[in-house]
C-alpha cells in the first residue's frame, strides 16, 4: 500500500493555462535582436553589450539561420561570418552573456518552401541541431519559422498553401526529435489597407506554440515615405495589434489568434526608426531620436494600461540595427546607442524590473531547459508517465502545451502542467496502483511514499 503526503495546498484557479516555455501570467520576457554582423555602424554588438548598456540581463536573445544552410558572407546582405559558422548554422560562441538567457532562432527558407528546396533532411538536421542546443546549453530554445510570410519582401511570402503546406511537414518531422522547442508563428502587422493578411497562413492551433509579430513605427501610413522623425500614436501598439485604430487593420491579431487559441504572444521585432538618411542626404532631427524612440516604446510595453489589456503578450524584442530601407531611409532602430535615448530606455526598463514584471535571465526565475541527456521520460503529449516513487511538482511558471511529463533520474521528479484549466493529469506508479487527477494546479508538490 502507500500514503499520500500533501505538502502544499492544490489550487485548483479558472486561470490561462500556460504554454510551451510560456512564464507565469502577468510576467514578462524582455529580449533583443543585437547586431553581432560585421555590418558598418550597428555591427560588432554583442549580447553581453547589450546587458551592460541596459544594466539587466536580458531574457533572450534573437539569432537567424538559412533552410538549408547558406555559407556566411563577409559583405551584403548578410555581413554574417562573425556570427555564423563555415556551414552557415549560428555560432554559440556569439551568446557571450554569462546567462541562461533563452535563445530565439529565426529561420528563413529563402529557397522557397517546396520539398524541393526544403528537403525533409534538412528539417531534421536543423531539428538535430536544435536538440544538440538544449543538451548542450540548457537553454530555452525558441524557433520563429519563416517570418512575416503576410509580406512581399521574402522569397517565401505571400503563398499561402505552399506555406501551410510547409509548416504542417515541418512539425512533424521536427517536433519528435526537439519536443521542447517552442513554435513560433510569427506574421507581420496587417496593414491599414488588408494588404497582409492573416488567416491563409494560419496552420492550426495544434501546429503552433507561440503568436507573433513584427510591430515598428516608422510614421503614419499615410505618410510613406517616411523621412520624418515624429511621435507615435499614444496607443500606436494596440492598433497594430488589436485593430485599435486608424493604424492597425480590421482584424485583430491579439483576440483572432492567441485570446481565441489561448496562446502566448511574442512581438517579434519592434522598434521605432530614427530618420537618418534618405537617398545619399542626410535628414533632420525633427522631433529628436528620444521623443521618437521612447513615444513608441511609451505607448508599449513601458504602458501599464497595456500590460493589463494585453496580458497575452510575454515576449518582446527589441530590434538594434540601423537598415537601409524604404525607398532608401536608413533607420536607425536602436534604442540603446544614443546616451539620451538609452538614458530614458533603461528608465523604462527600470519601472518593469521594480514592478516585478521582467523575468531577466539569471534571475532564478527562468529555469534551464530539460534535456534528453539528463531525463529518463522526454516530453509527451500522452498526459501520463510510467515511474516509480515520484515528486510531483507544478510550479507557477511550469511550461509545457499538452500536459508534457519530464523526468530527472537522478530525483526521481516529474514536472508537469496540465493543457489547460478543465484538464484533468493522470500519473501512475511503476508498481501501479496510484494515480492522481486534478484541474490546473497552480503550486502543489505531492509526495508518494510506500509503507
Amino acid at each position: 500500500m502507500f500514503t499520500l503526503h500533501l505538502l502544499l495546498p492544490l489550487v485548483a484557479l479558472s486561470v490561462h493555462a500556460l504554454g510551451k516555455l510560456e512564464p507565469a501570467d502577468g510576467k514578462l520576457l524582455f529580449g533583443a535582436w543585437v547586431d553581432t554582423s560585421s555590418i558598418s555602424i550597428s555591427g560588432g554588438d554583442s549580447p553581453g553589450a547589450f546587458n551592460e548598456r541596459i544594466g539587466f540581463h536580458a531574457s533572450a536573445f534573437q539569432f537567424y539561420q538559412h533552410l538549408p544552410l547558406k555559407p556566411p558572407v563577409d559583405g551584403p546582405p548578410d555581413y554574417d561570418v562573425p556570427n555564423h559558422n563555415p556551414d552557415g548554422s549560428i555560432k554559440m560562441s556569439v551568446l557571450n552573456d554569462g546567462t541562461n538567457a533563452a535563445m530565439f532562432l529565426t529561420i528563413y527558407p529563402d529557397r522557397g518552401l517546396s520539398e524541393a528546396a526544403v528537403t525533409d533532411n534538412h528539417i531534421i538536421a536543423l531539428a538535430n541541431q536544435a536538440s544538440a542546443i538544449l543538451e548542450t546549453t540548457g537553454r530555452h530554445l525558441y524557433l520563429r519559422l519563416a517570418p512575416e510570410m503576410n509580406g512581399d519582401w521574402f522569397p517565401y511570402g505571400q503563398q499561402p498553401e505552399a506555406y501551410v503546406a510547409f509548416w504542417k511537414r515541418f512539425h512533424r518531422l521536427f517536433t519528435p526529435i526537439a519536443p521542447q522547442v517552442a513554435l513560433v508563428w510569427s506574421p507581420n502587422f496587417r496593414a491599414p489597407n488588408g494588404k497582409y493578411l492573416y488567416d491563409p497562413y494560419w496552420p492550426g492551433e495544434e501546429y503552433v506554440d507561440w503568436v507573433g509579430v513584427s510591430i515598428y513605427w516608422k510614421g503614419l501610413a499615410n505618410k510613406y515615405p517616411w523621412i520624418e522623425n515624429t511621435l507615435a500614436p499614444s496607443n500606436y501598439a494596440a492598433q497594430l495589434l488589436d485593430a485599435d485604430g486608424p493604424e492597425g487593420s480590421t482584424q485583430s491579431l491579439y483576440r483572432d489568434y492567441a485570446v481565441k487559441y489561448a496562446k502566448p504572444l511574442v512581438i517579434s521585432e519592434s522598434a521605432a526608426a530614427f530618420h537618418m538618411g534618405h537617398r545619399g542626404q542626410a535628414l533632420g532631427e525633427g522631433i529628436g531620436q528620444v521623443a521618437t524612440v521612447m513615444s513608441f516604446w511609451n505607448s508599449f510595453i513601458f504602458s501599464t494600461a497595456f500590460r493589463s489589456k494585453y496580458p497575452l503578450v510575454k515576449m518582446v524584442f527589441c530590434f538594434e540595427m540601423v537598415k537601409t530601407e524604404d525607398a532608401d531611409t536608413t533607420n536607425d532602430y536602436r534604442a540603446t546607442a544614443d546616451p539620451a535615448t538609452l538614458a530614458e530606455f533603461r528608465k523604462g526598463l527600470a519601472a518593469l524590473d521594480e514592478a516585478g514584471v521582467v523575468l531577466w535571465a539569471g534571475s532564478g526565475e527562468v529555469s534551464p531547459a530539460v534535456t534528453s541527456g539528463s531525463v529518463d521520460a522526454v516530453t509527451s503529449t500522452a498526459g501520463s508517465s510510467t515511474v516509480g516513487n515520484i515528486a510531483v511538482v507544478v510550479p507557477v511558471t511550469a511550461v509545457s502545451s499538452s500536459a508534457s511529463v519530464s523526468a530527472d533520474k537522478a530525483s526521481e521528479k516529474v514536472v508537469i502542467v496540465s493543457p489547460s484549466a478543465a484538464a484533468v493529469v493522470g500519473l501512475q506508479t511503476k508498481s501501479g496502483g496510484f494515480t492522481v487527477s486534478a484541474p490546473l494546479l497552480v503550486v502543489a508538490v505531492l509526495m508518494v511514499g510506500w509503507v
